[in-house]
C-alpha cells in the first residue's frame, strides 16, 4: 500500500511540472506573456509524410475547444513550437506561405507584406529549438527563437490570420489543430 501511495504522489508531482507530453516532449502547463499568466489550451503534433516535425502548443487566457471563441479573445496568447525535426528556412517559407494562403483567402493579399516579414524571421531549425510566437495587444505578434527576440509584426488582423493557420479550415494537420484545441 505504501508503494502505491508513493507512486501516486510521484505521478502527481510530475503532472504539476508539465500539463502534457506529446511525442516525448513535455509541454509546460502555463506561459507568461506581457506579465499575464496563460493556460495551456492544448498541444498537438505536426507531421508530414509520417515524420514528426514539431509539437505545437497554444496558450490562452480562457481555455476553449472552439476556434471562434479563441479567435474572439482580446488578450495575449502564445503559440509554442518545439522542433523535433530539422527544418530548412526554405521549407518554413513554403509551409507558412501555403498555410496563410489556404486559411486566409480573403485577407492574404492585404497581409502579403507582413506575412513576408514574419517568414523572414524563420531560419534553419534544429532538433529541440523552441520557437514562441506571442501576441501582445497594442504591440503585435512577437517571434522569439530559443529565447532570442527575432521581431514583431504589428496588427491584430495579422495575428488573427496567424491563428487561422492552426485553427482555420485547412490547418497543417487536423491532429495538430485538434491537439491545440484540447480535443486530443
Amino acid at each position: 500500500m505504501r508503494r502505491v501511495l508513493i507512486a501516486l504522489l510521484a505521478l502527481g508531482l510530475n503532472a504539476a511540472v508539465s500539463a502534457a507530453t506529446v511525442a516525448k516532449v513535455d509541454v509546460p502547463d502555463t506561459a507568461n506573456v506581457a506579465g499575464i499568466d496563460l493556460a495551456l489550451n492544448g498541444a498537438g503534433l505536426r507531421t508530414k509524410y509520417f515524420i514528426k516535425i514539431y509539437v505545437g502548443a497554444l496558450y490562452v487566457g480562457q481555455k476553449s475547444n472552439d476556434p471562434d471563441a479563441i479567435m474572439a479573445q482580446s488578450g495575449p496568447d502564445r503559440v509554442l513550437m518545439h522542433m523535433i525535426y530539422a527544418v530548412s528556412k526554405q521549407d518554413f517559407s513554403d509551409a507558412w506561405s501555403g498555410d496563410f494562403a489556404a486559411n486566409n483567402p480573403d485577407s492574404n493579399d492585404a497581409l502579403k507584406d507582413r506575412i513576408a516579414q514574419f517568414i523572414a524571421y524563420f531560419g534553419d531549425s534544429k532538433k529541440d529549438d523552441i520557437i514562441t510566437i506571442d501576441y501582445v495587444p497594442g504591440q503585435g505578434t512577437q517571434i522569439s527563437w530559443n529565447g532570442s527576440f527575432r521581431g514583431n509584426i504589428p496588427g491584430e488582423d495579422f495575428h488573427k490570420a496567424f491563428l487561422k493557420v492552426f485553427l482555420g479550415p485547412k490547418p497543417p494537420t487536423s491532429s495538430l489543430k485538434d491537439g491545440m484545441l484540447g480535443k486530443s
